[in-house]
């Protein structure tokens, strides 16, 4: 099975994954234990029994505060699924599961897992079809989520972050975003990491690095054209940033991609 991973895991440590993004879809549920979730701009507070859906190319980022944690993961890429239609699934990053819903979610995961470890020739048409009972189990629960009211300060992280998605191109800095909000430059920074798991400058690389890699790839620009689209002014400094993020120079990225 082709791309496809299905596993649980554990954590009982306090720590933040870096911020990333990947070529395939995600599915994550937790079954004991909260943490948060930054999905591109919005932050979610996950508790068990919730499920929380990451299609490709979006920002996320894991925030664990030591509480210990079960989560089931499953990963898979588009062509994986026969009826793509059911990647609407996907339109909404954060589902609160029924009492029900958690049985039937969590019955469907055991056995993908099972066909995922004992692979024989209808291993592949078994794990699709409990991904899609899953989504359409998922679609059906109407992908209404009610979020509860976020403090003032997640809220103002959520704003930074939208801020930093709509003017990457123009100069960022964490001055800039203090004096926005009206904190002070030290108790910006640290809030920022606080809520969001990334680092400020951080969060702005990738930010920047993926709207480059995509102008690299739909629009055709050259390198140095696709830096300064995105707020560099210096292509060195672009293509180590590039290197850092997506593991590849924007040249080869370019090549690869058209």
């Amino acid at each position: 099975m082709k791309g496809l991973i299905a596993e649980i895991r554990t954590t009982t440590t306090v720590e933040a994954m870096s911020a990333h993004f990947h070529t395939f879809y995600e599915i994550y549920y937790l079954r004991r234990g909260r943490m948060r979730y930054v999905i591109s701009d919005d932050i979610f507070e996950v508790n068990e029994g919730e499920v929380i859906l990451i299609p490709e190319g979006v920002i996320h980022n894991t925030v664990y505060d030591g509480t210990p944690i079960e989560r089931y993961l499953i990963n898979f890429p588009t062509e994986f699924l026969k009826n793509d239609g059911l990647l609407s699934a996907f339109n909404d990053h954060h589902i609160s599961l029924s009492a029900k819903e958690s049985i039937v979610f969590e019955e469907l995961f055991k056995k993908l897992m099972k066909e995922n470890k004992q692979i024989d020739e209808y291993s592949d048409t078994l794990a699709r079809r409990y991904i899609e009972e899953m989504l359409i189990c998922l679609i059906r629960h109407g992908m209404r989520h009610e979020h509860t009211d976020k403090d003032v300060y997640t809220n103002i992280m959520h704003s930074a972050m939208q801020h930093i998605n709509e003017s990457y191109s123009m100069p960022i800095s964490l001055d800039s975003l203090a004096e926005k909000y009206s904190l002070s430059r030290s108790f910006f920074s640290r809030k920022f990491r606080e809520v969001t798991g990334f680092g400020l400058s951080e969060y702005i690389t990738v930010v920047r690095i993926k709207n480059a890699a995509r102008l690299l790839s739909e629009k055709k620009m050259n390198v140095t054209d696709a830096a300064f689209a995105v707020g560099y002014n210096d292509s060195s400094y672009f293509t180590s940033s590039f290197k850092r993020v997506m593991g590849i120079t924007p040249l080869k990225y370019a090549k690869n991609n058209r």
